[in-house]
């Protein structure tokens, strides 16, 4: 029987964030387009690029009322707000293309996923003084069994994100990973 201390008891989150990405791959004259994010008013972010026998980079992409015409791979964005999935059409393209969610004033959408896990957690918050008077906190970490986390993730807990920095895997004895150490 295990020591109690090595149960994996404290729920949490596993918060992975991604582009707001309404349609990403080779462009054809009516793309289906994915949902818009819930709440979120924006504009459209369009990246053409070639591929292989995919080449043509000139010609028109209509979102909503709005048309950007490209004589080059490039990006360009939108100007006009929106809160819905708009119809995107296009004209003389042929080639990958990648539409992402820009907020009103630019910035990328992060859209979240957030998976159930169970951790334990292991607080080493520790307040002491720097040469120059403030307090700095060590950082924390957990033990979980979830094996899809990476650097730069979060795991929520008790309703505090907080960012993977590092993973240090706990191998059994055939050596293969049976949990995870992940420091904050």
């Amino acid at each position: 029987m295990p020591f109690p201390h090595a149960k994996l008891c404290d729920p949490a989150y596993l918060v992975t964030k991604a582009l707001a990405s309404i349609f990403d791959g080779t462009m054809i004259a009516s793309p289906t387009i994915s949902t818009w994010p819930t709440g979120i008013t924006g504009r459209c972010k369009v990246t053409l690029s070639s591929v292989t026998g995919h080449v043509d980079v000139a010609g028109t992409i209509t979102i909503g009322t709005e048309t950007l015409t490209f004589t080059q791979a490039g990006t360009k964005t939108t100007t006009v707000n929106l809160t819905t999935k708009p119809t995107v059409t296009s004209s003389g393209l042929d080639c990958h293309c990648h539409i992402t969610v820009i907020n009103t004033g630019g910035a990328d959408v992060q859209v979240e996923t957030i998976n159930a896990i169970d951790i334990k957690w292991k607080d080493e918050t520790k307040y002491f003084s720097s040469s120059i008077g403030n307090f700095v906190i060590r950082p924390a970490h957990c033990t979980t069994d979830e094996t899809a986390s990476q650097v730069g993730d979060v795991v929520r807990y008790a309703g505090i994100d907080h960012p993977i920095k590092a993973i240090h895997t706990i191998d059994g004895r055939h050596g293969l990973e049976i949990k995870r150490k992940l420091e904050f």
